[in-house]
């Protein structure tokens, strides 16, 4: 009898540490009102986008770079966290385009998938574009072989959801 209820309060502790709050994490103690300063609001380069609405800074630049998701038979629909020299440049969800813009020149175009409950991220390997005022470059994420590529076409493929 006492087996059984060590289990389950082993069991209803393990289940309960998921709910406390870490002071040390928040900068505040449990029973503090204090707001949340600003540097909280602002996500740190290497966080991950909770949403499309996030400013980037490749919302304005004299070149363009067209990114799209093109859905294929292997793609499992993840949606793409999309990242331009290595900083976050928004969400790229299954089937969507995006418009970055950028300075003219050498640029890395690449991205990364939240693995399962977000504990981890999967790299997808970037491309190099070279980009200048002239004309817009065109980038397209898909899976091929169960291998996620971004690549470099010469225009932008249908929209095909």
């Amino acid at each position: 009898m006492l087996s059984r209820f060590t289990l389950a309060t082993l069991m209803a502790t393990l289940m309960l540490t998921g709910c406390a709050r870490l002071a040390a994490v928040t900068g505040t103690s449990p029973d503090s009102t204090a707001t949340a300063d600003t540097s909280a609001a602002q996500p740190a380069t290497g966080a991950p986008i909770e949403n499309n609405d996030t400013p980037t800074p490749f919302e304005s630049g004299p070149t363009v770079i067209n990114v799209s998701h093109l859905v294929t038979r292997t793609d499992d629909g993840s949606t793409i966290y999309l990242t331009v020299d290595g900083q976050n440049a928004g969400l790229l969800q299954k089937g969507e385009k995006k418009e970055i813009r950028v300075a003219p020149g050498k640029h890395q175009i690449g991205g990364y998938v939240q693995t399962l409950f977000g504990f981890g991220k999967v790299t997808i390997a970037s491309v190099d574009v070279t980009t200048d005022p002239n004309s817009p470059k065109n980038v397209v994420y898909s899976v091929t072989r169960q291998k996620p590529t971004f690549s470099e076409t010469d225009a932008t493929p249908p929209n095909n959801s």
